[in-house]
């Protein structure tokens, strides 16, 4: 796959200091192949130099024992960026004579700052963007920027000496957004401009990238561009679906239908209470209209619930204890607990639907946008044209992304790709009545 422009991307350094930073050496020209992640799901960027040293043996000679700094400067479509990144291991070595190979893995220097600063204190009345960035700005932990959006409920807890990005996970999967008070859920992440802390819905409903006029499209190569004639620069290499569905998986992990169990252990007590998907999809962005189950069918998956979820509680949050109590008093109940019933069902389809493309290197794509797919549907048509596959096509949100630098000379992207939902016309919701149909027969 050729660059995204020809000349346009440019490997201009590449250095690598030691650890109280006396020494800089130049390792570009020792440099075979790089690679730069990034993802939703990842509190810090990571990256590998696989690194051929013919002579030089830097492992012995600077030496390198881990937290060195390597530097990239980079050139891109007129953008400039420089990165820093902390060598923590170094694998893969080969020797022969005085040519060997290995690969030094970097992340962000907070990740390993990350291992040994706690968070050991009580929060009262704070919410989990204040809360983030209180932290971040704290013993030089980071300088970075950071973009959050606004959350609505405070924080009221005790942290146990978590690591400060297993605090940050925690208050995500509670936190609800002022953008969609009904909804659920955040991602804290980094990328290559700084760090995030985005409500999902608000990454859902975002503008596609680079623009919604253009669709990232698969094509044969001795045609032109696939239905929007957006160009080389949004033709899509190669794809790949790595997951349509899992019915079995899914009920055995109550995606759809779970019973949640709150605990009462001072009073030895209990409650139960049944949720299921329905109860939250309407108040929640999604990518696209399909939803991926039905309320009805033969399994009865939104009838029953397919795990049991304990949730620690007290029975002061549950009010009067009445067995009466109607189902809009129920709501009202434990709203933390429930807000993390929210998330369950939340993350588990964000990641329900996913697509694996290349596309021609592009390092302004980040971790966190949204693009719109466009894929051939492989069914022929009547009049031997080639027709989009609605199911596969439509927005997906980025959720990891790889930059790939080979050669010092070309750069390539790699994007994984999530959704909650699928493209194409709506299912009807089956609603099932009579005996049930034994599929042996019997009845």
């Amino acid at each position: 796959m050729a660059n995204q422009f020809p000349g346009d991307f440019s490997l201009l350094e590449v250095s690598l200091y030691s650890i109280d930073e006396s020494q800089k050496i130049d390792i570009k020209p020792l440099v075979l192949e790089i690679n730069i992640y990034e993802s939703i799901f990842s509190s810090a960027l990571q990256a590998e130099f696989a690194i051929q040293d013919i002579g030089e043996n830097l492992i012995s000679s600077l030496p390198i024992v881990g937290q060195e700094r390597i530097e990239l400067y980079i050139s891109s479509d007129k953008k400039y960026y420089r990165l820093n990144f902390s060598v923590y291991k170094i694998d893969g070595r080969t020797m022969q004579e005085k040519n060997q190979v290995y690969v030094m893995s970097c992340v962000s220097i907070e990740a390993l700052r990350n291992e040994n600063f706690r968070i050991c204190e009580r929060i009262d009345g704070i919410k989990s963007n204040d809360i983030i960035k209180d932290i971040l700005g704290r013993n030089n932990f980071s300088s970075k920027s950071l973009e959050t959006d606004d959350t609505v409920f405070p924080f009221n807890m005790y942290v146990p000496n978590w690591r400060v990005f297993d605090l940050f996970k925690w208050l995500s999967v509670r936190s609800v957004p002022e953008y969609k008070k009904d909804s659920i859920g955040f991602f804290f992440y980094e990328t290559i401009d700084g760090y995030k802390f985005k409500s999902v819905d608000t990454l859902l409903d975002q503008q596609s990238y680079p623009s919604k006029e253009i669709k990232y499209s698969f094509y044969q190569g001795n045609t032109s561009s696939y239905g929007n004639g957006s160009g080389e620069q949004y033709r899509i290499g190669n794809f790949a679906s790595p997951k349509a569905f899992d019915i079995y998986d899914d009920l055995r992990r109550g995606a759809f239908c779970h019973n949640a169990i709150y605990l009462d252990v001072n009073r030895a007590t209990y409650r139960v209470f049944k949720t299921t998907a329905d109860d939250f999809w309407d108040k929640s962005s999604h990518l696209e209209n399909t939803k991926p189950f039905v309320s009805g069918g033969a399994a009865q998956m939104l009838s029953r619930g397919s795990r049991f979820v304990y949730r620690p509680s007290t029975i002061s949050t549950w009010g009067q204890w009445n067995e009466e109590q109607t189902d809009k008093e129920k709501e009202n109940i434990d709203e933390i607990n429930k807000n993390y019933e929210k998330a369950f069902y939340r993350y588990y389809f964000l990641e329900y639907n996913q697509l694996d493309i290349s596309i021609p290197g592009d390092l302004s794509n980040r971790a966190g946008n949204v693009i719109n797919v466009s894929i051939p549907s492989p069914k022929k048509s009547p009049d031997n044209k080639v027709q989009r596959d609605e199911r596969i096509s439509g927005r997906y949100l980025v959720t990891s992304i790889k930059h790939s630098i080979l050669n010092r000379s070309e750069l390539r992207t790699y994007i994984t790709l999530s959704r909650d939902s699928y493209g194409g016309k709506s299912l009807p919701d089956i609603n099932l009545t009579g005996s049930q149909v034994n599929l042996d027969g019997t009845n």
